[in-house]
């Protein structure tokens, strides 16, 4: 049985124990809610454990490598990148601060409500009633960066780790390629431990299922219906309106002929829920179906399935509101934005790992005080919304490769009119 079927038996076993519990077993409620926290917190405490690391080598990795693509190519797909998930996070914070889903449901009467809500009120975010900005700016540069990492302060570890790739990346040539080798190697070495994490997924999915599903009740489903429509909302309105936008203005194609053309890799996508698994199909269908060049599809696309995933940070942002409003905690607009900003920060460290957003949100509700055990709820949820934001992160991968491959053609152009007009008019590319 594949680790997929696993996690959804242990998905489904969780719901049927709550109901169990709520019925023919309620006497064995307490000590059977009692072993399923214990487990689901040690799952979740596993997670956490690795993901600190593996986002400061990812990121370092990542930066300190970037220097051997091609510069202005390299630059512009890297721009793109960044300014795309910022759409996407900004979409998905204005839709779910509209649509609210969190606060869809009245589940005061519940034991777990109560505890949560208490816990939300110790949030760490800096915000308004703050001493003001300077709080946000000293945290950017602790004085004590093994402090500020036991205390999961994910900005100034992002900042640490972004200024050492840079300098990684600004040592001669062979000092750098050794450290390359270093972070790269403990890249792999924390991969392969979170991959060993994963493996107990079935049974920490179980647990946290049943004990969130036991506490809550089916008062939930009203809010969980809520939250599915709101991520499937806002990854619409990025994808067909934002990037449809960029498409239409910038790589100057219709998005419905792109459609077409990257049908079979948006497929594949949305059904292994893997964009990892999609890159040699999407890099086929961008060479032989768009006809985009070789040389633009072996840097945008596979640098594009490590540093753009739009569809991932835009659903970190709206579970972890879905959440804090679930539980009572009313988030600031400084606050949000912190949000966003990690959000930016672990969709990109946490590429190529399966089941990432369950550790990015982990992380995000433990820097916001709110109890990680939360994830239970949105774990019911998560497999169908997995397949969705997975082909919105292919789509975005082949609208930037569009963009840059735009570029490239008018630079060589512009560059050698009169050797590329003769090239252009033999050689127009079929589509």
């Amino acid at each position: 049985m594949t680790l997929t079927r696993q996690i959804m038996t242990g998905l489904v076993l969780g719901i049927i124990t709550a109901a169990l519990l709520a019925g023919p077993l309620a006497a064995w409620r307490e000590p059977v809610l009692t072993g399923t926290g214990v487990a689901g917190t040690l799952f979740l405490n596993a997670l956490k454990m690795v993901a600190l690391p593996l986002i400061v080598t990812t990121l370092i990795a990542g930066l300190g490598g970037l220097n051997q693509a091609p510069g202005r190519l390299g630059a512009i797909a890297v721009t793109y990148y960044g300014m795309s998930t910022v759409l996407a996070v900004s979409a998905g914070l204005l839709i779910a601060n509209v649509v609210a889903p969190g606060l869809r449901a009245d589940l005061a009467g519940t034991d777990w409500l109560g505890s949560a809500s208490a816990a939300a009120a110790g949030s760490n975010l800096p915000g308004a009633d703050d001493a003001d900005w300077k709080a946000s700016l000293l945290a950017l540069v602790p004085g004590n960066l093994i402090q500020a990492a036991s205390e999961g302060n994910l900005l100034a570890l992002v900042m640490f780790s972004l200024l050492v790739g840079l300098a990684v990346r600004a040592l001669p040539a062979g000092l750098r390629q050794t450290q390359q080798q270093f972070w790269e190697g403990l890249q792999q070495v924390l991969m392969t431990l979170t991959q060993w994490v994963l493996r107990t997924a079935p049974v920490g999915v179980f647990a946290l299922v049943a004990t969130s599903a036991s506490r809550v009740g089916w008062a939930a489903l009203e809010p969980l219906a809520w939250f599915v429509a709101t991520v499937l909302l806002a990854l619409l309105v990025h994808a067909a309106g934002s990037l449809g936008l960029v498409l239409w203005r910038l790589a100057k194609v219709t998005p419905l002929s792109h459609a077409r053309a990257m049908s079979p890799a948006l497929w594949m996508a949305f059904s292994t829920a893997s964009s990892a698994a999609t890159l040699p199909l999407s890099i086929r269908c961008l060479n032989e179906r768009a006809g985009v060049p070789r040389e633009v599809t072996g840097l945008t696309v596979p640098l594009g399935a490590t540093l753009n995933l739009d569809g991932t940070a835009l659903y970190e942002c709206v579970a972890v509101l879905f959440l804090a409003q679930l539980l009572g905690a009313d988030l600031s607009l400084a606050q949000q934005l912190v949000v966003m900003f990690l959000a930016l920060a672990t969709s990109t460290g946490m590429a190529g790992i399966p089941a990432a957003s369950l550790v990015a949100i982990a992380l995000i509700l433990d820097r916001l005080g709110l109890p990680a055990e939360a994830l239970g709820l949105l774990l019911i949820t998560d497999r169908p919304l997995d397949m969705c934001r997975t082909a919105v992160n292919v789509w975005s991968d082949s609208v930037a490769t569009r963009v840059v491959a735009r570029y490239a053609a008018a630079s060589q152009v512009t560059a050698s009119p009169a050797a590329a007009a003769p090239a252009t008019t033999s050689s127009t590319p079929r589509r």
